[in-house]
């Protein structure tokens, strides 16, 4: 596959996942942690490296995660994704936070936990929270100073809410300060995280240094599941001229027949429209609200006009002989509009550091185009800060070819149903074994057990009488 745009790159500061660390989480029961700083002793494929600032580390862009199907690879996915939504999304002041506890244990009613390190406009930061179903339990943001010092932001147990010092942020750390003391007399409830009412205050408000660690979360994380969509493409094509070229060209490299695509408006009375619906669009603050409506479908809704509401339909083009065929997006296969979804993990490369999180990428995929999409992103702009880290079952991309070994990941379940994440790093490989063979034998575990179905055929009784 030939490259379809030249990468260029101006001078962005990184946005970047360190490592993630979950506990007592669906089927993570023992801390388990998931670390996208490359292995020293690796020397192959330097270019899916970048340096880590004031540090001689470097962070991987890359991580491929195997497993069994229930071994719990969608499992991590879910945890990074609920860190997450408890930042970016408030919790209905009368519900409990919906945490789903690892089960298969005595002390189930244990606190959940979860860590991150990420980096952010040349900052390392560190955050985290315990909770149960009665609410926050503890809740921690440290971040590295001017002289790389790591310095508590804040401190929460409880109620109870601790200020660190941040005189010694020479970036607006006396902003972030003021924040913090004025949400600390307002105090959080017990089911809100204090991050979560920093990022409802206004940029300007926050700081720089509280700001940073607001937008990694509200504008560099995504999150992709098997069956959802990415949420701004639809603005993302009607916008951006260059963004669409691209999409087309790959879409026509990858032979889908698809040779245009074009964003239809119709405006819509809101009158007409379910209520829920219109009050639910007109509680986002911002000057645009936007409501999926599925692959490739959207209501808009400009706030300054409430009774303004567009809806938005992507139209693919074919030619066929000489003469032109439009269809809805919807109408194209399920791989199509996967790969679709997945377009702006690559296009970004160019232009911006993002964070995708993938789960099941291999999903409506062919097994060559999911080995294509991971070799286009790690070579079309070398050093870049994007990071994609996905799950999936194609043991085609266990290929040392296309990955390093830190770059792949392994979980399964041990006797007590707990999940497990184990990296290829610490296996002992050669650089010329062939992993994917390896894997398929169960040398590094993460395959599904499969035991005697002759038993089972005897369920079915079946017999076979002469003709």
């Amino acid at each position: 596959m030939s490259i379809l745009y030249t990468c260029k790159r101006e001078k962005i500061e990184e946005i970047m996942l360190i490592d993630f660390s979950v506990a007592n989480f669906r089927s993570f029961g023992e801390e388990q942690s998931l670390s996208m700083i490359a292995g020293g002793k690796f020397k192959d494929h330097e270019h899916h490296c970048v340096s880590m600032p004031r540090t001689e580390k470097q962070i991987l862009k890359t991580s491929v995660i195997y497993g069994a199907n229930a071994a719990g690879k969608s499992n991590l996915v879910k945890a990074i994704d609920f860190v997450r939504d408890l930042v970016v999304f408030d919790v209905d002041p009368a519900k409990r936070i919906a945490v789903n506890q690892f089960r298969f244990t005595d002390t189930a009613d244990q606190v959940a936990s979860f860590d991150i390190r990420f980096l952010a406009e040349g900052r390392i930061y560190q955050y985290g929270f315990d909770l149960n179903i009665s609410g926050i339990v503890a809740e921690w943001l440290v971040a590295t100073n001017d002289s790389n010092r790591e310095v508590e932001i804040f401190n929460r147990v409880g109620q109870e809410i601790s200020l660190g010092n941040l005189k010694s942020f020479s970036d607006d750390g006396s902003t972030s300060a003021s924040a913090l003391i004025a949400l600390k007399q307002l105090g959080a409830r017990p089911n809100q995280l204090l991050l979560n009412k920093v990022v409802d205050l206004a940029p300007e408000k926050r700081g720089s240094l509280l700001h940073s660690a607001c937008w990694w979360f509200t504008a560099c994380l995504t999150v992709i599941e098997p069956s959802s969509h990415f949420g701004s493409l639809l603005t993302l094509l009607d916008s951006n001229k260059e963004f669409s070229e691209f999409a087309k060209q790959f879409l026509e490299t990858i032979g889908t027949g698809i040779d245009a695509l074009n964003v239809e408006q119709v405006e819509i009375d809101t009158d007409q429209m379910p209520k829920e619906i219109v009050e639910g669009l007109q509680q986002v603050g911002d000057s645009e609200a936007v409501f999926s409506l599925g692959p490739g479908s959207d209501m808009r809704l400009d706030t300054s006009d409430s009774k303004k509401m567009v809806r938005r339909n992507l139209m693919s083009g074919h030619r066929i002989g000489a003469k032109d065929y439009t269809l809805s997006f919807s109408d194209e296969s399920d791989g199509t509009q996967r790969f679709m979804n997945l377009l702006p993990a690559l296009f970004y490369l160019s232009n911006t550091c993002h964070v995708f999180v993938i789960d099941e990428l291999d999903r409506s995929l062919h097994p060559l185009l999911s080995y294509q999409l991971l070799k286009f992103f790690t070579e079309a702009c070398p050093g870049s800060g994007q990071q994609m880290i996905v799950t999936t079952h194609e043991t085609h991309l266990l290929d040392q070819d296309l990955l390093r070994r830190d770059e792949i990941w392994f979980v399964e379940k041990d006797d007590s149903q707990q999940s497990k994440l184990t990296s290829l790093a610490n296996m002992n490989v050669r650089k010329d074994m062939r992993i994917e063979k390896g894997y398929l034998h169960g040398r590094f575990g993460g395959v599904p057990f499969i035991g005697n179905t002759d038993r089972l055929m005897e369920f079915l009784r079946c017999e076979v009488g002469e003709s």
